[in-house]
């Protein structure tokens, strides 16, 4: 379980978006470095929905091969082990030690 706060996490930055006020006033908060410097730009730089959906999914398949990869070093360190005239006894001092933690 990760201790982590979500408050904590860092989140991508918000793309450009109005904030209108209770008397009508809008404000145009800028997301992207071409609406900074140029409030009126037409095009404006934030990642589209699409493109962060891109992003999201490559970032996820990278997750999942890194953690594929983890776990075949892990499947094969732990059948040599267990391959060792001593494996079972080699497993159970290492639970013994890590149940202390």
């Amino acid at each position: 379980m990760s201790t982590t706060k979500e408050t904590t996490r860092p989140r991508p930055p918000l793309a450009c978006h109005w904030v209108e006020e209770p008397d009508s006033t809008r404000w145009l908060v800028p997301g992207c470095v071409a609406r900074l410097h140029d409030i009126d730009a037409g095009a404006c730089t934030c990642p589209t929905l699409a493109d962060q959906l891109e992003t999201a999914q490559r970032e996820r398949d990278e997750a999942q091969r890194a953690r594929r990869s983890l776990r075949s070093w892990h499947d094969a360190i732990v059948a040599t082990v267990h391959a060792h005239p001593d494996g079972t006894q080699i497993m159970k001092n290492a639970a013994d030690r890590s149940s202390g933690c």
